[in-house]
Formats: structure tokens, C-alpha cells, sequence
């Protein structure tokens, strides 16, 4: 199978999904009959058929459904351009949370996946916002002793009985489970007549209703004269139908040949013109060269363009970035300020060695004086201050 053919599969099956959606929505009553709308079938969105009416019809019934959806929307008849419409479309399905990832041209043609995709979405929120459930489908296994009950009340049913007879109530017990609204119009009709008498009555009646063909050992004959009798017919009206036939047969003949010579005396007398079309059509095609190879050229010359702009950008950058390096003063700034910050710290330096020599001397001043002290007390001599300043 074809990637097309399952394609079209697929989407065959989103419009009857759609269709069986649109029924459980009241479509027939509220989009049909209310709208005046053309009905749809199961098949209506997914091939081509007539694609203005499809366009018209997907309008409306997106419009519809966008009602059942509790949106307010512009008037989309007003609109007409389909692809604004078509735009439209998609922005009010991404309003209500429906995001879509295709163009709004997918949408002009009427028909097709992407349609059909939309019906679809619009559909399934309008049945939850509607709030259609469904029950689970539930099948009861009758007993042994309920099928025999069953098969003595009801009797034997022969082959050539009714298949619409209704013995019970089962079909309405099943409806109910699956969860279907009650309609009167729409409900299983439930016979009240005794099965037995029914049966009887459809044998009584099945007999009268039998036809029996009797067959004639003489029809045969009656087919061989009556083919003798056509063969007749025909040979009597030949000879004069023939002749009239050659003569509508001499009359077309006669018409061609007028048909012809009017048409050499038409070409004729359109030669000029017929040369003239010829020429100025030969002039349209070199004109339409040369524009294509203007065209060309433009575009080259475009890119060109592009090119070396990009490229003069690049530079104007470059000495932009130059300039502002050349007349920036803050380096230089940064330089004074670093100087004046050494010469204060070489200051600050200066007078911490002045501070450090000065108690060196203090120091060592101090030590020479207490050894020299010292060792005078050894010798039992006393050093005046006077001496030792006049010593030192």
C-alpha cells in the first residue's frame, strides 16, 4: 500500500469519526434543518468534489461548532478572502487552546487531512463541552435455565420468518446500557403481538406469496417468429433509411467542404495578422529573456551588495574601535596616578628607615654605654659623664 493510499485512509476514517460526532451533536437538526444547510455524508470533506461548495460548507459548520463551543466569533461570510478566513480559523482554535502547525493555506481547498483535522477537534471539545458520556458496553450471558424457558415460550422459528420480530425486550435493555438519550422518535418499536400467531400468520402468507413459473414447450417458436418478424421489419425500412442516410451523409460532405475553404479563405485573408502575432510574440520571448537575465543579474549584483556591506561594516568597526583606543586618556591617567601613588609609598618607606635607623643608633648607643659601665666597676674606676662624652 501506497504512502497516499494510507494517507487517504486515514483521513477517510477522521471523517467518519467526524460524522458520527456531528450525529451525537444534533447535526441534522440544529446545522441541516435550522441553518438550511446541505447534508453531509460520511466521505463529504475527505475527496475532491466541487471545492468552492466544500469551502462554503466547511465555513459554516466551523462556524457552528464554534457556537456549540460557547465562542463568540466574527461573522466569517463577510470574509472573502480564504486564507484571511482561513487565518482567522486558526487563531480563534488557538484561543481556546487548540494550537495547530500548518499554514492557513492548507485550509483554502475545502477538503483534505487538514480540514477534516479541525472539523475533528472542534467536534470532540463541542462533545465534552456538552458533556456526552458514554457507558461501557456490557453484555448479559443468559442462564441455561432462561434459554430453555425462552425456547418453550417462543417456539420453533422457521428460516422463512421475519427477522424483525422482537420476542423481547433485550434491545432496549442494551440501548439503555450504552447510555443513549430516550427519543421517541428515535426509539426500538416493540411489537405486542404473540409470536405463535406471527408465525402462523408468516406461514399462511408465505405460501400465496411464492410465484411458480410454468414453463411452454412452445416459447421457443414464439422467439424464432418473433425474430423473423423483426428481421422483416428491418428489411422493409433498409432500402429507404439508407437513402436518406446517403443523403445527410452527401450534406455533411458538402458542409465539410464549404467548412474547409472557408477556413483556407480565412487564413488567407489572416496571413498578415497571423505573421504579426508570430513576430511580436517572437519579441515578447526576447524581451521575457532579457528580463529574466536582467533578473539575474539584479540578484547577483544584490548579493554582491551584500557582501561588501557586510564587509565595510567590519572595517568601520575596526577604526571605530582604533579611534577610541587612540583618544582614550584613561591609560595615561592610570599611569600618573600609579607614580604618584609609588612616590608616596617610596616617602612613606624613607621615613620608616630614618625611623629604624635612628632607634638602631639609640640601640646600640645604649649597649656600649652599659659594657663600658660595666666593665669600669670591674676595675674599680669611676667614668664620669663628662669623660665618656668627651671620650666619645
Amino acid at each position: 500500500m501506497s504512502e497516499q493510499q494510507q494517507d487517504q485512509m486515514d483521513v477517510t476514517a477522521m471523517m467518519d469519526e467526524l460524522y458520527d460526532k456531528l450525529i451525537l451533536l444534533g447535526y441534522e437538526q440544529g446545522f441541516v434543518k435550522a441553518k438550511g444547510n446541505k447534508p453531509l455524508n460520511r466521505s463529504y470533506f475527505s475527496v475532491q468534489n466541487n471545492p468552492s461548495e466544500q469551502f462554503t460548507q466547511f465555513k459554516s459548520l466551523v462556524k457552528w461548532l464554534f457556537q456549540l463551543n460557547e465562542v463568540q466569533t466574527s461573522d466569517f461570510g463577510k470574509l472573502e478572502d480564504p486564507v484571511t478566513l482561513a487565518q482567522n480559523i486558526l487563531n480563534e482554535l488557538k484561543n481556546i487552546g487548540l494550537d495547530n502547525d500548518f499554514p492557513p493555506v492548507k485550509l483554502r481547498q475545502g477538503f483534505g487531512e487538514y480540514n477534516v483535522y479541525v472539523l475533528l477537534q472542534l467536534a470532540t471539545r463541542a462533545v465534552k463541552v456538552k458533556k456526552i458520556s458514554f457507558k461501557k458496553f456490557k453484555v448479559e450471558q443468559p442462564s441455561q435455565t432462561q434459554e430453555e424457558d425462552q425456547v418453550q415460550e417462543t417456539g420453533s422459528v422457521s428460516s422463512d420468518s421475519d427477522p424483525e420480530v422482537a420476542s423481547d425486550e433485550e434491545p432496549e435493555d442494551i440501548f439503555n446500557e450504552q447510555g443513549f438519550q430516550r427519543d421517541e422518535d428515535k426509539m426500538v418499536i416493540e411489537a405486542k403481538v404473540d409470536p405463535k400467531e406471527w408465525q402462523k400468520e408468516v406461514e399462511r402468507a408465505s405460501q400465496k406469496l411464492k410465484i411458480q413459473l410454468k414453463v411452454d414447450a412452445r416459447e421457443w417458436r414464439n422467439h424464432y417468429d418473433q425474430t423473423k418478424q423483426y428481421s422483416q421489419q428491418i428489411k422493409a425500412v433498409l432500402p429507404e433509411a439508407r437513402g436518406k442516410l446517403e443523403k445527410v451523409s452527401d450534406e455533411l460532405s458538402e458542409v465539410l467542404d464549404r467548412i474547409s475553404k472557408r477556413e483556407q479563405t480565412i487564413n488567407d485573408s489572416m496571413n498578415d495578422q497571423v505573421k504579426d502575432f508570430k513576430r511580436k510574440n517572437e519579441d515578447y520571448r526576447n524581451i521575457e529573456a532579457q528580463y529574466k537575465n536582467l533578473n539575474n543579474a539584479i540578484k547577483e549584483m544584490s548579493e554582491q551588495y551584500r557582501q561588501i556591506d557586510e564587509k565595510y561594516n567590519m572595517v568601520q568597526g575596526k577604526l571605530n574601535e582604533h579611534g577610541s583606543v587612540q583618544t582614550d586618556q584613561s591609560p595615561v591617567i592610570r599611569i600618573k596616578a600609579g607614580l604618584t601613588k609609588l612616590k608616596l609609598e617610596i616617602k612613606q618607606m624613607d621615613l620608616r628607615i630614618g625611623v629604624l635607623s635612628h632607634t638602631i643608633l639609640s640601640r646600640t648607643f645604649q649597649d656600649t654605654k652599659a659594657q663600658q659601665e660595666k666593665e669600669f666597676n670591674e676595675n674599680g674606676l669611676i667614668l664620669h659623664e663628662s669623660d665618656e662624652l668627651s671620650d666619645d
